[in-house]
């Protein structure tokens, strides 16, 4: 049987959820103030915190630098049983983040008036922008703690934890945005004070999550290499988000220029559906990174492969609804955001749907700037970040000065950065999958299937290992104590495995010949079960896998377990 992708869908799910909300934190805040002030002050204070959002977006992507850098580093630490290298880059992450965060919200406090002008040359609308950033520039480190303890919480195994916070955090925004904008009028500083003291229950609870006996530690013994490898391998995600804030700076700009009050609006609404993509999409790859990062830690390339299909599925189907709701219902777009002016909401009838488009594209080509992280292809990946925001500012600006349709510009931006990349990607080196980078094998000749938790199947799939492993050239004696450990770590699974499904292929078994050794690694999603620690209840099974094998490491990660087994070579058993 060929390996199947149940198991790696489960894992994939298993982040979903939290991943979304993760990046519903950083987002809804500002959406949830927005249509807060909408409703209970005006137009102009929702126009207000668009203006202020580059803020969030720079402490936002200075998160991602940190935080997907660190993530992918220590998940392929995850994946090759390091912990100790993972809980420095969780330590170093975490504390880094901390320590700009204070850096930016003191340096943001000195130069405030010359931040506000530069972001707000409307005078109708400055006295709200400052009103609103007084209070959330100088909160950058408890907001960048936030979201670089959720990435690294979901890495650890605990994403339903990150859900938990995460609606604590939208939770707590929404009743403070009501009370402080409503009940006690206190307008914009009472729209930023809710957001800001929203973070601090989702640390707390987040934090709790580090009590766990095999959880990462936090450590103070600081390797300042490593930082330059986060750093490096976040840059990718980091610049992108960084760029965003010069697009919606930009844009706004060119929408003040050329198409007025009503262009800033619209633009404004752009930018908050914008955000609510990015939802999907950066939940989309804070689903995929952990689990491709440890898969590719173990030369799982073809499980990072099953993963990122995982994640195309659920963007796209994601994305037909979405965007479907932005072709076909604008009006109900533009009565949610009060849109009433005649005049604006004729541009804005024809903005919506192509700005659809925009996000279709961006979202779909975003995705591959993971997948070239997790590989190291770096100039592919820095290619996209620079592209998406860039080239759309130059659509959206030559549109509009040659009186086309502006809107139409943010989509042709992101068709022209797709031939790009698809023109140094269609053709890779020999071994690797076209476009998408991942290597077609692993370093290792490969044995890899999966299991139906039966004694008919499980014996099948042992019986046609052990002739791969012949016709591999492995004598007899070798063959016979691989197969006895992974006979009884199955049986057990078969048998004690009890919320297992019995009716797919849930099982996978990989078998990898090194030059010196060969590695067996099991997977299954029954109740968490560490043979190393554990006996069943006769005790005699796992004492035989354990005494057959040279070595045996465990995690339980994925809410699945993750049994690996090594024998050592020499000449005589080969």
């Amino acid at each position: 049987m060929k390996r199947k992708s149940y198991l790696v869908g489960h894992a994939f799910r298993s982040f979903l959820f939290a991943s979304v909300m993760t990046v519903a934190a950083s987002q809804m805040g500002a959406f949830i103030d927005g249509m807060m002030v909408t409703w209970f002050v005006n137009d102009a204070a929702m126009s207000a915190i668009n203006i202020s959002s580059p803020v969030l977006q720079l402490y936002f992507s200075l998160c991602l630098l940190l935080g997907v850098g660190g993530t992918l580093i220590a998940g392929k630490a995850i994946g090759n049983y390091d912990r100790e290298k993972a809980s420095r880059i969780f330590s170093l992450s975490v504390s880094s983040a901390v320590i700009l965060g204070l850096i930016l919200g003191g340096a943001g406090l000195v130069f405030f008036d010359p931040i506000i002008n530069m972001l707000c040359p409307d005078r109708a609308i400055v006295g709200y922008a400052g009103a609103y950033m007084a209070i959330t520039i100088p909160s950058a480190a408890v907001y960048m703690l936030m979201i670089v303890l959720q990435l690294f919480v979901a890495l650890d195994g605990e994403p339903r934890r990150v859900t938990a916070a995460v609606s604590t955090c939208i939770a707590v925004n929404l009743i403070l945005d009501y009370l402080f904008i409503k009940v006690f009028a206190w307008s914009m500083t009472g729209a930023a004070l809710a957001t800001v003291i929203s973070y601090i229950p989702a640390i707390v609870i987040l934090l709790a999550h580090f009590r766990k006996k095999n959880a990462l530690r936090f450590s103070m013994k600081y390797d300042f290499r490593n930082l330059l490898a986060i750093t490096k391998t976040g840059t990718p995600s980091g610049l992108t988000a960084m760029l965003m804030s010069l697009q919606i700076f930009v844009c706004n700009i060119i929408a003040m220029h050329y198409l007025g009050t009503s262009g800033v609006i619209v633009f404004a609404v752009c930018m908050y559906l914008l955000r609510l993509s990015m939802i999907i999409l950066t939940g989309s790859i804070d689903s995929f990174q952990p689990v491709a990062s440890i898969l590719a830690g173990s030369d799982d390339n073809k499980g990072v492969a099953m993963v990122l299909g995982k994640a195309y599925r659920f963007l796209g189907i994601s994305l037909v609804v979405f965007a479907g709701i932005m072709i076909f219902f604008p009006g109900i777009i533009a009565g949610l955001f009060s849109v009433t002016d005649r005049s604006t909401l004729g541009m804005f009838n024809s903005a919506i749907p192509a700005y659809a488009f925009n996000i279709i594209l961006q979202c779909a080509v975003g995705l591959l700037i993971p997948v070239y992280q997790v590989y190291a292809n770096t100039r592919h990946a820095m290619i996209i970040s620079i592209g998406q925001p860039i080239l759309p500012i130059i659509f959206f600006w030559i549109f509009a000065a040659a009186g086309i349709n502006a809107w139409w510009g943010f989509a042709a931006g992101q068709l022209v950065l797709l031939i790009l990349v698809s023109l140094t990607v269609l053709r890779p080196k020999p071994g690797l999958i076209p476009f998408f980078l991942i290597p077609s094998g692993s370093a290792a000749k490969v044995y890899d299937t999966s299991i139906v938790p039966s004694v008919e199947d499980t014996g099948n799939q042992l019986r046609e290992a052990d002739m791969w492993l012949e016709n591999c050239g492995i004598g007899k004696a070798l063959r016979f104590r691989v197969g006895v450990s992974c006979e009884e770590i199955l049986n057990n699974i078969v048998k004690h495995a009890g919320s297992i499904n019995r009716k797919e292929a849930s099982v996978d078994l990989r078998i990898s010949l090194h030059a010196n050794s060969i590695t067996a690694i099991i997977h299954d999603e029954g109740r968490p079960f560490n043979p190393i620690e554990q006996d069943p209840h006769s005790g005699i099974g796992l004492l035989i896998a354990k005494k057959s094998c040279d070595e045996m490491k465990y995690e339980y990660m994925f809410h699945q377990n993750i049994l690996t087994m090594n024998w050592i070579m020499d000449n005589s058993v080969k």
